[in-house]
Order: structure tokens, then C-alpha cells, then sequence
């Protein structure tokens, strides 16, 4: 793990480049490119960390492609410890999962057909006449 500025955020952010195991005298590196970040005084927290099924927080190198990695509830820090517990957390979930987005995407399709109809509906004109012009006119005999 690393210690890195950003200045966009004019913070440190902590970043894990790799994870090595190492079991019976055999080495596995993995490589976690994939987003392992989260600010120097957080902890990094993610309910699922692996290198087999999604999300791929962690791939295998060369050397590890008959290792694979599966962390549950993982949870990390390497900066700013004090104490014995984690300090807050920098979570790894989305802040919009799958549902949520397809329920915006329909509201907003919805939303435009419906200001779509109100234009047109907007735009109905009715004529000033309604006799032909050409035609003879209208004629509306009275009886008392």
C-alpha cells in the first residue's frame, strides 16, 4: 500500500498496488488495479474482495493463475491507526446499484414522452371559421 496526493481532492488518498501471498515457499502476486483507493484517515471496507467472480477487485499475475483469492467482509487500513478498532469507513459498494438507475431511466423516458405530449397538446389551434368559405354560409333558421 501506498500513500499518495491528489490535488484535485487536496488529499491523501491510501492506494493497494498488490497482495502477495506467500504458502510453502511459493509466492502469489495479485495485482489490485481495479480500485483499492480510499482517503489516508478512512479504512477500506468492501463485502466482497476476489479474483474469481465480480466484483475483480484483485487479478492474478503471471505467477498466481492457479491461486485464486476470495476476501469476505474485507476490511483495511494502513494510515492514521490509532487504537485498536477502524476508523470510518470508505465503502467499495456503487452509489447506484442496478434497480435504482433503471428506475431513473424510466422516469426520465417517461417524463420526456409525457412533456412531449403536453407540447403537442399545446399546439392544437382551432379554426376561426367553421363554414367553408367558398362554400355558401351557414344558415341557421330560427322558429318561435
Amino acid at each position: 500500500m501506498r500513500k499518495i496526493f491528489f490535488p484535485v481532492s487536496a488529499r491523501f488518498w491510501t492506494v493497494m498496488d498488490t497482495v502477495q501471498l506467500e504458502y510453502d515457499g511459493q509466492r502469489a502476486v495479485f495485482n489490485a488495479s481495479a480500485g483499492i483507493y480510499t482517503p489516508a484517515e478512512y479504512s477500506f471496507h468492501c463485502e466482497r474482495v476476489s479474483s474469481v467472480r465480480k466484483p475483480l477487485l484483485v487479478n492474478a499475475s503471471e505467477n498466481a493463475t492457479r491461486w485464486s483469492l476470495t476476501f469476505n467482509e474485507f476490511q483495511i487500513q494502513s494510515f492514521s491507526v490509532t487504537g485498536e478498532l477502524f476508523s470510518y469507513a470508505s465503502d467499495c459498494a456503487g452509489f447506484f446499484s442496478a434497480g435504482i438507475w433503471m428506475g431513473l431511466v424510466t422516469s426520465l423516458l417517461m417524463l420526456l414522452i409525457l412533456t412531449y405530449g403536453l407540447h403537442m397538446i399545446m399546439q392544437l389551434r382551432t379554426m376561426d371559421r367553421f363554414d367553408d368559405p367558398k362554400g355558401p354560409g351557414i344558415s341557421v333558421p330560427q322558429s318561435e
